[in-house]
């Protein structure tokens, strides 16, 4: 058997028989699971937030005309 596995098995029994035994641990990891989803649930919207912030400095969300458009192209093609 993986000893990897059975050290997965282990430390889930174990954590398992921690949560029945004692309520206070079973407290401790919801909320520790539940901090850590908030953490990556303000850090995405922090990522979007930066990048909306940057498009709009670049001038990425404008619209541009037809003429714009077409111009721009033949210059990236030259280079």
């Amino acid at each position: 058997m993986n000893l990897v596995l059975l050290l997965v098995v282990i430390s889930q029994v174990c954590l398992g028989a921690c949560a029945w035994l004692s309520p206070e641990c079973l407290r401790w990891f919801a909320s520790h699971f539940l901090a850590r989803a908030d953490a990556l649930d303000a850090a995405r919207a922090v990522a979007e937030r930066r990048l909306q912030y940057w498009r709009n400095e670049l001038g990425l969300d404008r619209e541009l005309h037809p003429d714009e458009a077409r111009s721009a192209i033949p210059q990236f093609a030259r280079r």
